[in-house]
């Protein structure tokens, strides 16, 4: 290399529920450096998760700012912006891209009641959807918007997502990619655009939406304040890469109909890819555009994981300030079933295969044999439980299982719950080394469009080149015990929504 030239980059941003990240990858998949910056998730009660969308564009600038300091130092130039971000959280927004109020995230269970209030019509939903009705995604919480803050909703110039709205802030430019419209509950995933009929039905306003780009797509070039921060004299373009999970996907390798994959971050999900949007007559699974253009993900869902784990950190190490280290500790310290504790960790209601928001978390068989290490083991059981549920239904829909499945997302830095996760699947687990999947993901898509590779597996195997899997391989012994577990589990879960039935009577 010439001593002025200067080496290129894609900066990936990913807007996570807990915190973003900004990667600077390089033409040949090394992540070159990183940054990460966290913010809250305000949890005012059981049902209401809010974000501030100022204090989330505020560390990617901080981050963007970074990146160009250390793009100098290090002659490289970024020629492009890919965004990949979380789903469904709901923001009003002024015609200047300003949010009028907190993020409705998509954590929040408000619109619960107003999704029963849609029950004849779950069934029309789904079949354009691929997505039975849940307060987790966003058409309901425009519903909630309409008839708790009408003057809001009104005033509002556009309603959207985080990935949009940081988008807007880089680029001035409204517009969301399929697979981000296709967790909005208004998008028909066969036509691959907004479907008129749930726009009535739910009556949301057509133009409040962004206009739709393919996934992968331009939305425009970044404003000055960016070349600013980068330190760069020109514009680059800014790519929406698709949703997170999407994201996740596409970095770990799934590139064929029957891939699968999960990822335990805030919320952690099951993912297979398919060649043809595929619908369940159960309901139990979502049906979702991919981040490959012409293929779509069949996903399942756990809706509390690393948020969950995050709190048992809090309550249990109060001094660990986020450090999970001895709750690390203390989990090495209890075996596979934790000594008869069982924990149903559905503490932000059920996703897969009832998707109930009305199901609440709880712990089972404790006694005074019994510590802190065996509560630990018991909840990621749990979580692992739930996924293995997942896993099972998603195979059931896609029609093909799988021996091996691929792993990602910050839970899986543990490998105690590697171990778990494969035991409780009795399958191979495999989990990259580099565990930014999403970012990779993102950063494959940026170089299909930009023409940097011919196609996304080029992409995938350009970076899966710098490093090999760790495998994890079930134990049998686990089998039985993790069935029978499970059925207590499931016993518990049922109890519960059988209560909140009895109690709705009274």
């Amino acid at each position: 290399m010439e001593q002025n030239e200067k080496r290129c980059a894609t900066l990936v941003i990913d807007i996570g529920t807990s915190s973003a990240r900004l990667l600077v990858i390089d033409r040949k998949g090394v992540i070159c450096t990183k940054f990460q910056k966290n913010y809250p998730l305000y949890v005012l009660n059981e049902s209401t998760a809010i974000q501030k969308p100022e204090e989330v564009m505020e560390k990617i600038w901080e981050m963007l700012k970074a990146a160009g300091e250390w793009l100098g130092q290090n002659q490289m130039e970024a020629e492009v912006i890919s965004v990949t971000g979380q789903r469904s959280s709901v923001i009003p927004v002024d015609e200047y891209g300003s949010a009028m109020t907190e993020a409705i995230s998509w954590q929040d269970r408000r619109a619960a009641e107003i999704c029963l209030e849609y029950k004849n019509e779950w069934k029309k939903i789904y079949q354009i959807t691929g997505m039975k009705l849940s307060p987790v995604f966003s058409a309901p919480k425009m519903v909630w918007l309409q008839k708790n803050k009408p003057e809001v909703y009104q005033r509002a110039y556009k309603l959207i997502g985080f990935q949009e709205y940081v988008i807007y802030q880089l680029t001035h430019q409204f517009a969301t990619d399929h697979s981000i419209a296709s967790r909005t509950s208004l998008f028909d995933i066969k036509k691959l655009e907004w479907s008129e009929e749930l726009l009535l039905i739910f009556g949301v306003k057509k133009e409040k939406l962004c206009s739709l780009i393919p996934v992968g797509g331009i939305v425009g070039n970044t404003i000055d304040e960016v070349s600013k921060c980068l330190k760069q004299r020109t514009s680059i373009p800014v790519i929406s890469a698709g949703g997170d999970q999407q994201c996740a996907a596409l970095g770990l390798g799934c590139l064929e109909h029957g891939d699968m994959e999960v990822n335990s971050g805030t919320g952690a999900y099951v993912i297979g890819l398919s060649d043809v949007p595929v619908l369940d007559k159960k309901m139990s699974v979502n049906c979702n555009v991919s981040a490959i253009p012409g293929k779509w993900i069949v996903e399942g869902a756990v809706l509390s994981a690393g948020k969950a784990a995050a709190w048992m950190n809090e309550q249990f190490f109060p001094e660990s300030k986020g450090d999970f280290k001895e709750f690390s500790k203390v989990l090495e310290e209890s075996c596979p079933g934790a000594n008869g504790v069982i924990a149903s960790t559905s503490f932000s209601g059920k996703g897969t295969p009832r998707w109930n928001p009305s199901v609440r978390a709880g712990f089972m068989g404790i006694g005074f044999e019994n510590n802190k290490g065996d509560l630990v083991r018991a909840l990621l059981e749990g979580i692992a439980a739930e996924l293995s549920e997942c896993v099972k239904e998603v195979e059931r829909v896609v029609g093909r299982n799988q021996k091996s499945i691929l792993a990602a997302g910050g839970m899986t830095g543990n490998p105690v719950y590697c171990q778990i996760l494969s035991d409780m699947f009795q399958k191979e687990v495999k989990k990259p080394k580099e565990m930014e999947a999403t970012g990779l993901g993102a950063w494959i898509s940026a170089q299909k469009t930009l023409g940097n590779v011919d196609n996304y597996q080029e992409g995938y195997e350009r970076y899966a080149e710098n490093g090999e899997d760790l495998c994890y391989e079930p134990d049998p012994d686990t089998e039985i015990l993790y069935q029978n577990t499970n059925k207590l589990r499931n016993y518990y879960e049922a109890f519960y929504e059988s209560y909140e039935k009895k109690e709705a009577e009274l």
